[in-house]
């Protein structure tokens, strides 16, 4: 190989940064899952702790990002990473739907809590019972 091909030789804290990006990404794609799941499942979701696992993995790789920079990752991070993208893209999905649902649902309840706080006086039912 030449010498124009060749990467420089890692120094220990992008090794060690690299070493502890892995673990993490598996972490973060357990948790992104795990989510998924409960919420197709209809099990109860604990958002607070999902969330809570998500932000804390997000931020590992964040504070792993300096010491990464211009490294060349191994083929099982760049493996796993994409394997976390399709995950948190699914999650994200399953997450909107589960909102869309819960927005209709907030939807009925205010509408039947307007309906039963109305006593019929303004609405055009009442009119109607009074030109007949």
């Amino acid at each position: 190989m030449s010498a124009s091909l060749r990467q420089p030789p890692l120094g220990p804290r992008v090794e060690a940064a690299l070493a502890m990006a892995l673990p993490i990404v598996k972490r973060l794609r357990q948790t992104a899952m795990s989510e998924t799941e409960d919420i197709a499942r209809g099990r109860p979701v604990p958002y607070e702790a999902y969330s809570a696992r998500k932000n804390q993995g997000l931020m590992e790789l964040n504070r792993l990002l300096p010491a990464l920079a211009g490294a060349t990752p191994s083929d099982a991070l760049r493996e796993a990473l994409a394997d976390l993208a399709t995950t948190l893209e699914a999650n994200r999905r399953a997450l909107g739907v589960q909102l869309e649902a819960s927005v209709a649902v907030a939807e009925i309840i205010a509408r039947a809590i307007r309906d039963g706080q109305s006593d019929g006086t303004y609405t055009a039912l009442a009119w109607r019972r009074h030109e007949g």
